[in-house]
């Protein structure tokens, strides 16, 4: 049975919708989807406007003027290759805009009065000082130096000064707001347009990589600090207008606020940042731009499911599969779960994901109606995260009476460490999974916490045993020793053990003396696709190990 044929619907992306980190990182990649989008705003900005633009009556005001504004194309080209390199239309998008800017800005000087004018370092120092150049100047500086410094991976100083030259317009808001004519530092509104559309695309592109992102967490800790630092805010404009009120220097009463405000973000996200009150991982790039292909392979249905055999020590008859997830990819080919499990934990799309093996493994095990299959019993492994999900134990019952198996021949495997931090409720939804019927495994034992006392509590099944250990048997000491520890660790509280990751004859041999119930392993047999392992079966003649 093909994975086209389950109903996908039942375990689309809102089946985590409460899962925090999920939603948190899901969040950071939408803003990054933004980023070029912004760069191309910033310069349709520049070029639809700078041809309006004011046109200054010294050479040295217009070339700065047009300085600034090449600079937020720059930097806006920058952003859009490096998010969107592998389209071919990147290229000639650069080269249009160069050319359409290089061209406007010839026009624009050809008319300028003072255009043979010579100009020196001095004459351009003196412009500096104009004050509505001046700002515009110092914005497109500060946007180039963050992009410096994101370059140079300097990330957490990079988003810092994009937030001064974000707020630097609140400074001419507040010298409307207050009343004050001709306020110090208010913006030309094009390069108050370009600069914040340039400034957010760079922004957004690095969002993942800084403190200053613990203003976008979807948790309690971002609420906390949004609200403390928009407190803040209203108590430094309130206070503001009351200085402007009693007579105070107005002219500069706009500029105060606005480096307080810079100050409010910068030293409360960057405090969060140092006490660490945010303990949830931050993916880098590359694996965001992962996790948003991982989402995409969910939707488009790019996983399919191999089955390895589990055989009885004894007698060599098969008595389970283990259902193991692959990921067959566009470009990549067919890529192995260490390469996308870990992501998947972290993101929280391992709980849609868990939810459709659950279900394309019950049901093809289900339809195996003849022969030595007929009667297996299909391990699934369950991360700790689907287990503490609302609704899961729900999800299991309705998954059985929807492919019509036994709820006797479902294992449900699940981590040591799944065990270690299973809270009440997680005890009671394993309580309930026992009450249906479903077989409880404890995999990797041994290679975790290795707390004793919850293989006194849990009601657990079988008991396997880690490959790890399995691998330096026989002839390691130390490994003997452990691997024998565990199983007679585990027939003494009345688990069934399981050895995974047989290779050898010598390995079976061993494990079969110390009273192994179960093996699977290559020496046996790989994971197959469904069609395979009914052949295999076929093939196979049964007989003592």
């Amino acid at each position: 049975m093909s994975p086209s044929s389950i109903d996908w619907s039942a375990v689309s992306i809102e089946a985590c919708a409460t899962q925090r980190q999920y939603m948190r990182h899901r969040f950071l990649r939408t803003v990054q989807k933004y980023a070029p989008w912004l760069a191309i705003a910033s310069i349709v900005s520049v070029l639809l406007g700078f041809p309006w633009s004011h046109l200054h009556h010294t050479i040295e005001l217009s070339v700065l003027q047009s300085t600034s504004y090449l600079i937020f194309i720059t930097v806006s080209l920058q952003v859009i290759f490096d998010t969107r390199r592998g389209h071919p239309w990147v290229g000639w998008l650069i080269g249009f805009v160069l050319l359409g800017f290089s061209l406007q800005a010839g026009w624009r000087f050809s008319h300028h009065a003072a255009f043979n004018h010579f100009s020196s370092l001095q004459s351009f120092s003196s412009a500096v000082s104009h004050g509505q150049i001046a700002t515009d100047f110092t914005m497109s500086l500060l946007v180039i130096t963050s992009w410096g410094l994101c370059q140079l991976q300097y990330n957490k100083v990079s988003q810092a000064i994009l937030s001064i030259a974000m707020l630097m317009p609140v400074t001419a808001v507040l010298a409307q707001a207050y009343g004050i004519p001709d306020a110090y530092g208010q913006l030309s509104a094009l390069s108050c347009l370009a600069g914040l559309c340039c400034a957010s695309a760079l922004l957004a592109k690095q969002v993942s990589q800084t403190s200053m992102s613990y203003l976008l967490l979807l948790d309690d800790t971002g609420k906390h600090l949004r609200w403390i630092i928009s407190l803040l805010f209203v108590c430094a404009i309130f206070l503001g207008g009351v200085g402007v009120y009693f007579k105070h220097d107005y002219r500069l009463t706009p500029l105060i606020i606005t480096l307080s405000l810079i100050s409010v973000v910068s030293i409360m996200t960057f405090t969060y940042y140092r006490k660490g009150v945010m303990h949830e991982q931050v993916l880098p790039p590359e694996d965001l731009a992962f996790a948003s292909e991982l989402e995409a392979a969910i939707a488009h249905q790019e996983f399919y499911l191999v089955y390895q055999p589990q055989l009885d020590l004894t007698t060599g008859a098969l008595v389970g599969v283990e259902a193991l997830i692959r990921w067959r990819h566009p470009q990549q080919g067919v890529v192995p779960p260490v390469k996308f499990i870990g992501i998947a934990e972290v993101t929280g799309l391992i709980v849609p994901m868990g939810a459709w093996v659950l279900k394309a493994a019950c049901q093809q095990v289900a339809a195996w109606k003849d022969g030595a299959l007929s009667q297996v019993k299909v391990s699934v492994n369950v991360s700790p995260i689907q287990l503490r999900s609302a609704g899961f134990h729900a999800y299991v019952q309705q998954v059985l009476r929807e492919t019509g198996l036994a709820a006797d021949r479902l294992v449900i495997e699940l981590t040591e460490s799944a065990f270690v931090h299973t809270d009440d409720k997680g005890t009671a939804h394993l309580q309930a999974l026992k009450q249906l019927g479903v077989k409880l495994a404890i995999d990797d034992f041994g290679t975790g916490y290795s707390c004793l006392a919850y293989l006194r509590d849990i009601p657990g099944d079988y008991l396997k045993v880690d490959r790890s250990f399995v691998n330096d048997v026989p002839g390691k000491e130390r490994s003997e020793a452990v691997t024998s520890a565990i199983v007679v660790l585990g027939k003494n509280l009345h688990y069934q053990i399981v050895a995974e990751g047989v290779e050898t004859q010598a390995q079976a041999d061993y494990l079969k003396s110390l009273g192994c119930d179960l093996v699977q392993g290559y020496l046996y047999a790989k994971p197959m696709e469904a069609g395979v392992l009914q052949q295999w079966v076929r093939d196979r003649q049964t007989q003592p190990l």
